[in-house]
């Protein structure tokens, strides 16, 4: 666990460091202009929905075989990244032949079941197309960082570097008076740059070396690759669909306006996210070589320590922000522009916590031998989150759209849950995550009890303060989680030094 502690904290750093530069934007920019900032994050979100179609599975390869490839040249690795890069280039082809050959048929089917914004797809089309490219390449250099042991870096550019730019060009938006599709080549500007600069970091490092290919010793065959990657690709458009189809169907039902309102929400509870991102980013490859050496010991230990850290973590985070989210938005260019904003939070926070109780559970059938089984979790989850996104917001609207993503993401992880604990008889509940779940309820009921005192600011001090110091000091004395124990101690000593 050290590596991935290591990691996971600077990771982490990086994460909430963009966030305090995200708030701003949040509250002051982005209020501006909601409807800009709601086809920006609708464009990104379409281009990653249709990103594991593009791919054709092959980046699902880069993690799960690399070890193999290594193992006997650590050098040029058998030639694994000329494998994968032309794996990639031939999938993208082969994906926009087809989307011409069906794109017709796709957007009548949409025109049948009544979504009445269907043209937004056909006005953008080249931009989604060009953007889907630059992301494949993006992603294999990111996954690659992984196989390194280095997600900072990568970090440090394709979060905080997004998080600068994207509010920056909603400003130029309004300043130079761009039309959308002018805005939509410069969102895509910053992926092309960010795909430069990992590289430059990459070679740097040394670990970007393409040779022959080669097989290795330990070769499974191409067959056995093309059916991984092939499930890899269904699983991650099912869970794209699960978990993105948000923020993709309300412009295609209602507007990006209210895909902005939505979009800023959304973006304060996926603060919860940031540390299961970078626990799942640096264990993938441990839980990989885990498998490879059935070291099922590693994996439950792995899957435990990341369950309790990650939900003691989480409830924290969101107690934090469930007592200033009002005194937050308070603060905001126009408060008006968060409509529903609590129940939106909740609905998509619940969802998230669940997720990080459960921890890596997807990388650990992902990665094992029953990798097929998850295929089966994604696309019956995308197909319930299809019906429920159509059924929920034209009833609910914005709020319904949360209600059909907190649905599946509950169902998603109790069927993975259930699934690895009766194939394997691993679980990742201890008394660590019941102690949890006693602080977060706990806080709760204080919420309801601590006064208002009539000051934004006052409240925001004084009820993190209590939070904050009275989660952290009840965690501790509890013991319910000796890595943050430890981790506390170090930073004490560390302050006292200075």
């Amino acid at each position: 666990m050290g590596i991935i502690k290591r990691q996971g904290i600077k990771s982490t750093l990086v994460s909430y460091a963009s966030v305090l530069i995200s708030a701003i934007a949040v509250l002051f920019i982005y209020p501006t202009n909601d409807e800009i900032y709601g086809h920006a994050i609708w464009l990104y979100n379409i281009a990653i929905l249709f990103l594991p179609l593009a791919s054709g599975g092959v980046l699902s390869l880069i993690i799960k075989f690399f070890p193999a490839y290594k193992k006997e040249d650590d050098k040029t690795y058998n030639g694994f990244l000329t494998l994968i890069l032309a794996g990639l280039a031939i999938s993208f082809i082969i994906f926009l032949l087809l989307w011409y050959m069906f794109r017709d048929a796709l957007i009548r089917g949409m025109t049948l079941i009544h979504i009445p914004n269907v043209q937004l797809i056909e006005s953008y089309e080249w931009v989604i197309l060009i953007l889907i490219g630059v992301l494949i390449l993006m992603r294999f250099l990111v996954m690659h960082s992984w196989n390194s042991m280095r997600i900072v870096v990568p970090n440090l550019i394709e979060r905080l570097g997004y998080k600068i730019y994207l509010p920056a060009i909603v400003l130029a938006y309004g300043y130079f008076g761009w039309d959308v599709l002018t805005f939509s080549y410069w969102l895509v500007g910053f992926f092309i740059m960010s795909c430069v600069v990992l590289l430059v970091y990459l070679k740097t490092l040394g670990t970007l070396n393409f040779g022959k290919i080669k097989r290795p010793g330990e070769f499974v065959g191409y067959k056995e690759m093309s059916k991984y990657g092939l499930f890899g690709s269904l699983n991650l458009l099912g869970a794209n669909l699960a978990m993105r189809l948000d923020t993709i169907m309300i412009p295609l039902f209602m507007d990006m306006m209210r895909n902005g309102f939505y979009g800023k929400t959304s973006f304060i509870a996926n603060i919860l996210e940031y540390p299961t991102r970078a626990i799942n980013q640096i264990s993938g490859p441990i839980i990989s070589k885990a498998w490879e050496e059935n070291d099922l010991d590693e994996i439950a230990m792995i899957y435990k320590k990341s369950s309790a850290n990650l939900f003691l973590l989480g409830g924290l985070v969101f107690l934090l922000i469930w007592y200033g989210l009002d005194d937050v938005i308070s603060f905001s260019r126009d408060p008006s522009t968060f409509p529903h904003a609590r129940m939106i939070f909740l609905l998509l926070a619940s969802g998230k916590l669940f997720d990080m109780l459960t921890s890596v559970n997807s990388h650990i059938i992902i990665l094992s031998k029953d990798y097929k089984v998850n295929l089966f979790f994604l696309l019956f989850l995308g197909g319930l989150n299809v019906v429920l996104n159509a059924r929920l917001i034209p009833i609910h609207g914005i709020v319904g759209a949360a209600m059909a993503t907190a649905i599946s993401l509950f169902m998603f992880n109790l069927m993975k849950l259930a699934f690895i604990y009766f194939r394997f008889g691993l679980q990742p509940f201890s008394i660590a995550n019941l102690k949890s779940l006693v602080l977060i309820a706990l806080f709760l009921v204080l919420y309801h009890v601590l006064p208002d005192s009539g000051f934004a600011l006052v409240n925001l001090g004084y009820k993190s303060l209590i939070v904050g110091l009275g989660y952290v000091s009840l965690a501790y004395f509890w013991r319910i989680s000796e890595e943050a124990n430890e981790l506390g101690l170090g930073l004490i000593k560390r302050f006292l030094k200075t």
